[in-house]
């Protein structure tokens, strides 16, 4: 199987799983098997794998050997000392906008296309709980992109705070659940997406560092 027919069936077998996470099961309900995948989208096992193993790392299903795969990572969080808002805003700063360089040297046309069904999902989402959902994956398909393991677990561990301490952090939190702070949220993805798409890594660099200044401000108004 050629290249660009494996990543059209990989993303044909992923929008149906993403759909299904929205709303098609029940929480955490079973999904298909890598067999019954394969067969319904006629693409190979290894195909199939790919989509299940994708999601599985970004912890939107988790699989049991014998038990079949599920919606939710299956994992709990253990507890560690505590980080502030202000501690995670400045990791997130320092970190992520440098990944731009990465992404434009090792992303594939397929990458791209996750982050911009992402940004398209965020786009459409009608309920804020389900914008943060794609806005978190937003996140992680720019990191997935980079192709670098240490970069992904440098992230996950960011990522564990904020899902860690997103109640602890709920009064700064309510500051962002307006449809304007959604609006601006989408404009500034767009303009992250844009850049990488044109293959501007200094620009995607400016934009994804204004994003999260742009955030710290408007939660801490620093």
């Amino acid at each position: 199987m050629n290249r660009a027919k494996s990543d059209a069936g990989y993303l044909r077998v992923r929008k149906y799983l993403l759909d299904s996470i929205d709303g098609e099961v029940p929480p955490l309900g079973r999904l298909p098997t890598e067999r019954h995948l394969a067969e319904q989208f006629s693409v190979g096992r290894a195909v199939a794998r790919r989509a299940l193993g994708q999601l599985e790392a970004e912890g939107l299903i988790h699989r049991h050997v014998g038990r079949g795969t599920f919606v939710g990572s299956g994992k709990e969080e253990k507890p560690t000392h505590a980080v502030s808002p202000a501690e995670y805003i400045e990791a997130r700063l320092r970190f992520e906008p440098e990944l731009a360089w990465m992404i434009i040297a090792n992303a594939t046309a397929a990458d791209l296309t996750i982050v911009r069904e992402q940004l398209k999902r965020s786009e459409t989402a009608n309920s804020m709980p389900k914008f943060e959902i794609y806005d978190a994956n937003f996140h992680q398909a720019l990191v997935n992109a980079t192709h670098n393991s240490l970069a992904i677990d440098m992230y996950r561990v960011i990522d564990s705070v904020r899902r860690r301490e997103h109640a602890k952090w709920g009064h700064l939190h309510g500051r962002l659940q307006t449809a304007e702070q959604r609006n601006i949220f989408i404009k500034e993805h767009n303009q992250i997406f844009e850049a990488l798409a044109r293959r501007d890594a200094r620009a995607a660099r400016e934009a994804w560092s204004n994003h999260i200044r742009n955030t710290k401000r408007r939660i801490m108004d620093l």
